[in-house]
């Protein structure tokens, strides 16, 4: 036990300090308000907006200042129903657990919760974390620990540290972003990593051999090895959603009758479409399901909110799409409603022309705004906003107008509210 608390000590000397910062928020029947839907013009479906603040460099409080103006159709609504507070990464100690260490710009925003993370609170702006499998670059080894490179002992030891986040800070949630774990974390070093805390090796030398007993090629090898990393990935997505489900009842009297209300809150669960974030299986292994009674969802997309690609639009890069292991292929684009697309980029801002091109793309329509064969059977889910602006830079909500005008409908402002501002 004492080689556990040596490994958290991060995260434990953080929850030490913040004995007196918000939890999770209370019950549903006290929660913060929700933000009104943000419906497309085009089908009227709601899309949720996603904003990711450097813990580092950006005012997670600048996100409430963006909404959309008041209209005769509708009122101010905030922009932002997300902020994602980067980062925290995955280490592993000497003794094999893997633990979570978090930058020294998110324990600050974390310390000072009730600065930071209350007001989001109170916009009704939900607040999750990035996790990333490490921070080492892909030249170098890392540490073999990975977002696919846990079974399931390790996932449920990373799990009770993800747990205290939402406990103590108020914490909504997780972005998942399979990066930072160096060689070792992925196809194809993963070979010859271990199991949590032994020396049997993490994956059966059966694996790289056919029915018949005769070895894999490399490159079948490899294809097998991000399989078992992605269904690794999907244990963790599944057990963790299952894990922070919480269930509150309220009982009212009114006279003689007893009225009992129970709601169940989940946490939002996000992740990036790179590495083992692209090679998720469409269904659960049984062997890793809890029973048939548990409620539990097998499916992965039933366990996690969004899907989401990171970098600006590149029509060269195909959808995502989930492993199905009973007829050994991918399943294809099953996930429009799930998926962030691209990101739009507060600091790279792309002409007025080129911006709307993607809000088509986001519609699923031409680039020229006339509609495609697919443009009433599918649309987006979410879209996905980087480097955070202070008010002051006015073209930051210019630019996002050229969004949410083709989007929504809508013209995006900035309002002043206290708090916000520049980020030291």
């Amino acid at each position: 036990m004492k080689s556990i608390i040596k490994y958290a000590a991060g995260i434990a000397a953080l929850l030490a300090s913040s004995c007196m910062q918000p939890n999770s928020g209370g019950s549903p029947f006290e929660l913060n308000p929700e933000i009104p839907f943000k419906r497309l013009i085009t089908n009227s479906a709601p899309v949720k907006t996603i904003c990711y603040a450097d813990a580092e460099r950006d005012n997670p409080l600048n996100a409430k200042d963006y909404v959309f103006a008041a209209s005769a159709e509708a009122p101010e609504t905030q922009f932002f129903n997300y902020v994602v507070l980067g980062y925290g990464y995955l280490t592993k100690g000497r003794d094999g657990y893997t633990h979570l260490e978090l930058t020294p710009g998110l324990k600050r925003i974390l310390d000072s919760s009730i600065t930071y993370i209350k007001p989001l609170h109170q916009r009704g702006i939900q607040v999750l974390i990035e996790v990333r499998s490490g921070i080492f670059a892909e030249t170098e080894d890392g540490a073999g620990a990975g977002l696919g490179t846990m079974d399931m002992a390790a996932v449920n030891e990373l799990i009770k540290e993800l747990k205290r986040l939402i406990e103590h800070y108020g914490i909504d949630g997780f972005d998942f972003n399979d990066t930072g774990g160096g060689k070792k974390s992925y196809p194809p070093l993963t070979r010859e990593l271990k199991r949590f805390q032994s020396d049997i090796p993490l994956y059966p030398e059966s694996l790289f051999a056919d029915e018949a007993g005769n070895p894999l090629s490399g490159s079948e090898i490899e294809a097998a090895l991000w399989i078992e990393g992605g269904s690794n990935f999907s244990n963790l997505i599944q057990r963790l959603n299952e894990e922070l489900k919480q269930v509150y009842t309220r009982v009212s009297i009114n006279g003689n009758l007893e009225t009992i209300e129970t709601q169940t809150v989940e946490r939002s669960i996000f992740v990036r479409d790179r590495n083992h974030g692209r090679h998720l299986l469409s269904q659960l292994r049984m062997a890793y399901m809890p029973d048939a009674y548990s409620g539990a969802d097998p499916k992965v997309p039933g366990n996690l909110r969004y899907i989401v690609h990171d970098i600006p639009y590149d029509d060269t890069r195909p959808h995502p799409s989930l492993w199905d292991e009973a007829q050994n292929r991918d399943t294809g684009a099953e996930s429009d409603e799930q998926y962030a697309p691209f990101a739009v980029d507060l600091l790279d801002q792309k002409d007025a022309a080129e911006a709307r091109r993607w809000g088509n793309v986001f519609l699923l329509k031409n680039p020229d705004g006339s509609s495609s064969d697919s443009s009433n059977q599918n649309r987006y889910g979410a879209l996905f906003v980087t480097n955070l602006r202070p008010v002051s830079e006015v073209n930051s909500a210019a630019y996002l107008t050229y969004f949410s005008r083709v989007l929504f409908g809508r013209t995006t402002m900035l309002v002043n509210q206290p708090g916000a501002g520049d980020y030291r």
